[in-house]
């Protein structure tokens, strides 16, 4: 399994590390910068640190690369027109790391 940094990441200040993986296999998908203790449900683009996709490309959607089942959806947020993933409810699972 290759792992590719994100170009587009940027440190953010006050955030935790999250490893996000797919519910279903358990396999890794990405290293999340999250801010705040809401919940869990989109995953900006420019806070991904490293996954197993390259965040570089165009990727309409997530899909798990071990088991091909769909996790997040692209889209752009109506506030800030940020590039966003918005994930389906029970196909992945977060957990906060101290370092990735």
């Amino acid at each position: 399994m290759q792992i590719y940094k994100n170009p587009h990441c940027k440190k953010v200040r006050s955030s935790h590390i999250l490893a996000v993986t797919c519910g279903y296999c358990g396999q890794f998908i990405a290293h999340y910068q999250k801010v705040g203790e809401s919940n869990f449900v989109k995953m900006y683009n420019d806070r991904i640190i490293e996954g197993t996709l390259d965040f570089s490309q165009y990727h309409g959607a997530i899909f798990c690369p071990n088991c091909n089942k769909q996790i997040a959806t692209r889209y752009i947020t109506k506030m800030d027109k940020k590039e966003a993933y918005r994930f389906t409810p029970s196909t992945f699972r977060a957990k906060k790391i101290t370092s990735p």
